[in-house]
């Protein structure tokens, strides 16, 4: 039995490190909203927990129609009785943290399946950014490669940065998409982005500080683990975002998504990165995570006209992403861009024919 979980407030969660732990009402929102999404990749037979079972079938059959109704909606009180004393059961969350694990544990899945104190940590600390930092600088070294970032302990050597570098992005160290970043430029910096600098030392204790590039293309390696916790290639994503913000992705054959990127970079850089990747994520992970993660990267124009760079490292993302859910309708055969949209106090995920970059 396979039992899938929405919790898009898995990032700020990690932040936390708390088993208890309430979500702030935005991420509860969007939790409710789509509650459904796991129907995409989940197989036939597989259960998705909502709060709302009605309102969750309603919700998918509106924003996907494709589907077919393959997926049992429960909620957490009517897992008891939908274990019916099971103790080999899978578990797949948007991610892992120790608030989730207490809820399910609270609910009735067995503690078998959940993972343990140290995997909890080990996932914790594989999701800091200070990865991405350890990461992109091993890449460093290889031809048609950019990107420069550093993980800043002081207030300081946030400033250092920013004198050196002029144009940064800083980010606290955990944080969920699109958030717990800002953009600082040494002629316009304000005492706002100052204070959450000093903030966001005193909570998480570093940031990430990285020298802007000019991004041409947004897109992501995509990953899964074996079982054995080796971090093997899945698949593309090409995404769009707007200041910084995720927005959507493209749904498109693995081939169409390759040649996209491939317009700008060639496709030994992109194989080579991802098996490098490959190797530096399965060493790090040491067995500790199994489910699925990405990379997101980004295309960057170079000084040279018409030359591109890979910047091969911008996120880690040490859980399932939505460039995973475009991947699971383009493997049902669809074609053109998943969008999510926020109106009248609503998450809603968009379909379209029409691809649009």
């Amino acid at each position: 039995m396979t039992i899938h979980y929405f919790n898009p407030d898995h990032d700020i969660a990690l932040a936390m490190n708390a088993a208890r732990f309430t979500a702030p009402q935005a991420a509860r929102e969007m939790r409710a909203d789509l509650a459904f999404l796991p129907a995409l990749w989940a197989e036939k037979g597989d259960t998705v927990i909502v709060d709302d079972i009605e309102a969750a079938q309603r919700l998918c059959n509106e924003q996907l129609p494709m589907l077919q109704p393959v997926v049992d909606y429960i909620t957490l009180s009517q897992l008891p009785l939908k274990l019916g004393g099971k103790h080999t059961i899978s578990i797949q969350p948007w991610g892992w943290d120790k608030a989730l694990c207490q809820k399910l544990k609270e609910a009735g899945i067995p503690e078998e399946s959940l993972p343990t104190i140290r995997q909890l940590n080990k996932i914790r600390d594989l999701s800091n950014r200070s990865l991405a930092v350890r990461l992109l600088d091993k890449l460093q070294e290889t031809e048609g490669i950019t990107g420069f970032s550093r993980l800043c302990d002081t207030y300081e050597q946030v400033i250092l940065f920013l004198d050196q570098n002029k144009d940064i992005v800083v980010k606290a160290p955990w944080s969920c998409s699109g958030r717990g970043i800002r953009y600082i430029d040494i002629d316009t910096v304000n005492e706002n982005s100052l204070n959450w600098i000093v903030n966001t030392l005193e909570q998480q204790r570093s940031i990430v500080a990285e020298k802007r590039c000019d991004k041409v293309l947004d897109f992501a390696v995509l990953f899964k683990t074996d079982n054995l916790g080796n971090v093997k290639y899945h698949g593309l994503s090409v995404f769009t975002t707007s200041n910084g913000a995720y927005m959507g992705n493209i749904i498109a054959p693995e081939e169409e998504k390759e040649a996209y990127i491939c317009q700008y970079i060639s496709a030994d850089l992109l194989h080579d990165v991802t098996k490098r990747i490959e190797d530096f994520l399965t060493e790090q992970n040491d067995g500790a995570y199994r489910g699925y993660l990405g990379v997101d990267m980004m295309v960057c124009a170079s000084k040279t006209p018409g030359k591109y760079l890979l910047n091969p490292c911008v996120e880690i993302n040490m859980r399932r992403t939505m460039g995973h859910a475009a991947l699971a309708l383009a493997n049902r055969g669809m074609r053109g861009m998943m969008n999510f949209t926020y109106g009248n106090g609503k998450h809603k995920v968009v379909i379209t024919d029409e691809i649009q970059l």
